[in-house]
C-alpha cells in the first residue's frame, strides 16, 4: 500500500510541474488565473489580517496541522516582519523576523513558541528560539535499531531557551557563543522501558555555553536559492551553570543551494553532525527524525544516541502564483560512537511537500510534507519555514 501511495504522489507532482511548464510558456492563461475569483477571496482574506507600517509588517495566520507526535493541533501564529533601512548598504543587513505561536492540540499537547531570527547593520546574528511545551510522549529506548512495542508513555513539562549569538567578522564569518537552557519535569511515566536507571527519567535542568562560529553567503536568509551556509557550535554542560548533568557536545551543520532557474527551480543540500559525551538525559541526545531532520521519520525519540550523522536533499519549485512544491532524499543513523559504521543500518527517508507563500514578497512559506523510510516509518507535517 506505501508504494502505491508514493507512486501515487510522485506522479501526482510530476504531473503537475509538467502542466505549469506548460502554462508558463503563455502569458494570457497566467493572466486568466491570476484573476481567478478564489485567489483574489484568499488574497483579501490575508489583508484583513495584515498590517504594514514602513518597514514593519505584521500577518496573523491561524494554525491547524497535524504531526505524528502531537497530532492534530490549532493555533495562531503571528508574523513580524522588519525589513532593512536602505540608509544602510550591508551585504549581510538582513530582514528580521519574529513568529510567536500558540497551539493546542487533540494529544492535550499545549505549546508557546517564539522563533526569532535578527540580524542588525551592525553585523550581530541572533538565531534564538523560546519553548514551553506540555506533551504526552513517548520513550521508545536508546540505539538506531528498529523498535517495537510496548512503548513506555511519559508527560513533559518542558520549558526551553536556545540562541546562536553571532557577531559578524566581516559580511560572510560569524563567531560567537551558543546558549542552550532546558528544564524538563517527567511524570504519569508508564511502560517497562523508561525507568529510573534511564539517565533523564528525574528530568531537571541541563544548561550550558560554548563556542560558535558560522559562514554564510547565502542570497537570502529565508529562502535561499544560491550560496552556503556553515555553523559549528559547541556547548558545556555543566553545574558550575546551574546544569543537573555534565557534558559536553557539538553541532556541524553545512548547506548549499544551487538555483537551477533563479527562485523558480532549487537544489538545496544539507549535511549534519552531532555529537555528545558524558551524562546525557536521553531528551537531549543526538535523533534522527522530526519536521526537520530526516522528514519520513515521524517521532525524533524513536531513533537517538549520543551521536548522529545525516545528509539530505531537496527540489523546490515554484508552480503558480504563491504555490510552490518539493521532492526530499535523505538518510543517517545514530550511534553510540562518532562515525561508527556510518554506512550500516542506515535509515533512508523520501517525500514530497507543498509550499504557501506567507509573505508576497519575502520567502517566507508555510509548509506541508510527507515522507516515508526505508524502514516503513512515515511522517506528515504542517508548519512554517523550509526544513533547512
Amino acid at each position: 500500500m506505501q508504494k502505491i501511495i508514493w507512486g501515487s504522489v510522485l506522479f501526482a507532482l510530476v504531473l503537475i510541474n509538467t502542466t505549469v511548464a506548460q502554462n508558463t510558456e503563455k502569458k494570457d492563461s497566467l493572466n486568466v488565473a491570476e484573476d481567478n475569483g478564489v485567489v483574489n477571496l484568499i488574497e483579501d482574506m490575508i489583508d484583513l489580517v495584515s498590517f504594514e507600517k514602513n518597514r514593519h509588517s505584521l500577518t496573523i495566520y491561524p494554525m491547524a496541522g497535524y504531526s505524528p507526535r502531537q497530532g492534530f493541533h490549532i493555533g495562531v501564529m503571528p508574523v513580524w516582519r522588519i525589513k532593512p533601512n536602505e540608509a544602510f548598504k550591508c551585504e549581510y543587513y538582513r530582514p528580521t523576523t519574529f513568529a510567536p505561536a500558540v497551539k493546542v492540540s487533540t494529544t492535550g499537547m499545549y505549546e508557546l513558541e517564539l522563533d526569532a531570527n535578527v540580524f542588525t547593520r551592525n553585523r550581530w546574528m541572533f538565531i534564538s528560539k523560546f519553548q514551553y511545551l506540555f506533551l504526552p510522549d513517548e520513550y521508545y529506548g536508546i540505539g538506531n535499531h528498529v523498535k517495537s512495542p510496548p512503548y513506555s508513555e511519559f508527560e513533559t513539562n518542558r520549558f526551553a531557551f536556545k540562541s546562536d549569538i553571532l557577531k559578524g567578522i566581516n559580511s560572510r564569518w560569524f563567531a560567537g557563543v551558543r546558549l542552550d537552557i532546558n528544564n524538563d519535569e517527567l511524570s504519569n511515566i508508564k511502560g517497562d522501558l523508561l525507568t529510573p536507571d534511564v539517565l533523564g527519567y528525574n528530568g531537571g535542568w541541563v544548561n550550558g555555553i560554548g563556542p560558535g562560529l558560522a559562514f554564510d553567503n547565502r542570497n537570502d536568509q529565508l529562502y535561499p536559492s544560491r550560496g552556503w551556509f556553515v555553523i559549528f557550535s559547541s556547548a558545556y554542560y555543566s553545574s558550575i551553570f546551574g546544569s543537573d548533568y555534565n557534558f559536553t557536545s557539538a553541532t556541524l551543520d553545512v548547506r548549499k543551494y544551487l538555483d537551477l532557474k533563479g527562485k523558480e527551480s532549487i537544489l538545496a543540500f544539507q549535511a549534519y553532525l552531532s555529537g555528545a559525551e558524558g551524562d546525557i538525559p536521553f531528551y537531549k541526545m543526538s535523533f534522527l527524525g522530526g519536521s526537520r531532520l530526516l522528514r519520513g521519520i515521524s517521532h525524533p525519540y524513536q531513533y537517538m544516541d549520543k551521536h548522529v550523522w545525516y545528509a539530505q536533499a531537496e527540489w523546490r519549485k515554484h508552480i503558480w502564483w504563491r504555490l510552490g512544491a518539493v521532492l526530499f532524499t535523505g538518510a543517517g543513523k545514530v550511534s553510540p560512537k562518532f562515525m561508527q559504521q556510518p554506512l550500516n543500518d542506515l535509515h533512508i527517508v523520501g517525500g514530497t511537500g507543498l509550499r504557501f507563500k506567507v509573505l508576497p514578497d519575502e520567502g517566507l512559506n508555510f509548509r506541508i510534507d510527507f515522507g516515508m523510510s526505508n524502514h516503513k516509518d512515515t511522517g506528515i507535517y504542517f508548519t512554517i519555514r523550509e526544513a533547512f
